[in-house]
């Protein structure tokens, strides 16, 4: 099979995964009731979620739980009631990645977990390559940059128009590919890549794809195994309507502590002579300890509770309200600003017909548009210069899509 034919099989199974994620949930949302959970509306029309997603009222109550406990009742036993929580939300991400808990860590941040992907993949990078594209975080591109300057084989990948071309990434990828990393969704102009051809691509060279999930998950359907992720990472604090500090990763189990090693260890030792034991064992070391066993060996110490109480609670919101909900309440919205927006002025730059929740215009006048909407009570992002980021969620609706354009009429 040559590349062309290889790249056409590729778009085709992506289409057929596309369309199976994509199906509507049978169950129809109030999405007007769903406005009463987030107090965040109340003062503006919020349009900014790809920045920080605000909390839902239900996240906020099971925080001040969290906090009155911390409060008034924390103390011996020191193990609070708040444990299970941590492996009720790796659960709930779990189920909406489609993948099994003993695959996903916890985290606190999105590039922290890239990084420790990579510096874990030393042994496999050492003389191969890296390849990646300048529409994934610029922070993640800062980090290859620096390993670049300490000797790693970096090759990023130009957009044409805002978009990827697969093409582009078929010859910038060989045989001493080692790891191809992506975003699911670009937080430059909302790009949904093709994850399912770029991992076709980068399977058939023998490399391992990470996706940075944050931009999408929990707005756009993710299956891992379908999509063909080996490692992904997002941090909550954007469409999985979490706090910040606090995220996951998933490690493939196969790939655990061999392709991706720990390299932060954290666990305890046991101290088998005097004065720690008045009868050492002769048949254990002085100093013992057992290895901590994966997914677990990837974290440092205890996550953070608030982190891990706040996700189990936005997770479950999730979940109730269901993706391809999300996605087809927020895609009316993003349709609407892609066809009106224009006509004043407001080029795009972000491909017709994209699945995911973030749309960016281009503003002539970036201070003058941005003075505009926050005297209409709107707040959107103004990010790259003059790039207007807008980013509606559940509780956003055309009342607040006919504010914005109201205020960038005059």
């Amino acid at each position: 099979m040559n590349r062309r034919q290889f790249l056409g099989t590729a778009a085709a199974a992506t289409a057929a995964t596309s369309t199976a994620a994509a199906a509507p949930a049978s169950r129809e949302v109030d999405f007007d009731s769903v406005r009463a959970d987030f107090p965040r509306i109340r003062s503006e029309a919020y349009l900014d979620c790809a920045s920080c997603h605000p909390l839902s009222v239900h996240s906020v109550a099971v925080l001040h739980r969290y906090v009155d406990w911390a409060a008034n009742e924390v103390g011996e036993p020191w193990w609070p009631s708040w444990a299970g929580s941590r492996g009720d939300a790796k659960n709930l991400f779990a189920k909406l990645i489609n993948a099994k808990p003993s695959e996903i860590a916890f985290v606190r941040s999105t590039i922290e977990a890239e990084s420790n992907l990579l510096n874990g993949m030393d042994h496999l990078l050492a003389g191969g390559n890296v390849v990646t594209n300048d529409l994934h975080y610029t922070a993640a591109l800062y980090n290859y940059k620096m390993r670049q300057r300490d000797g790693l084989d970096l090759r990023v990948v130009t957009n044409r128009d805002w978009r990827i071309d697969i093409e582009d990434m078929a010859n910038a990828i060989d045989q001493e590919t080692k790891l191809v990393s992506i975003t699911l969704v670009s937080n430059v102009n909302g790009y949904l890549s093709d994850v399912k051809a770029i991992s076709d691509l980068a399977h058939a060279h023998g490399a391992y794809l990470y996706v940075d999930l944050i931009q999408g998950v929990g707005a756009v359907p993710v299956d891992v195994k379908a999509m063909g992720i080996d490692f992904a990472a997002c941090s909550t604090y954007k469409w999985l309507m979490g706090v910040k500090g606090f995220g996951f990763v998933y490690i493939r189990d196969d790939l655990q502590q061999t392709v991706a090693k720990p390299t932060q260890h954290s666990g305890g030792v046991r101290f088998n002579y005097a004065p720690w034991t008045t009868k050492p064992d002769a048949a254990l070391d002085e100093i013992s300890f057992e290895p901590i066993s994966a997914p677990s060996c990837y974290e440092v110490s205890y996550p953070s509770y608030e982190g891990a109480i706040c996700a189990q609670e936005s997770l479950k919101y999730v979940h109730q309200l269901g993706v391809a909900n999300i996605r087809r309440h927020v895609r009316a919205l993003t349709d609407r600003l892609q066809a009106e927006l224009p006509a004043l002025g407001y080029p795009s730059i972000t491909p017709k017909g994209n699945e995911s929740p973030i749309v960016v215009f281009e503003a002539q006048d970036p201070t003058s548009t941005m003075n505009k909407v926050r005297a209409a009570g709107v707040h959107v992002a103004m990010r790259f210069g003059n790039k207007m980021r807008i980013s509606p969620s559940v509780f956003s609706n055309d009342q607040d899509i006919d504010r914005l354009l109201g205020a960038l009429r005059k």
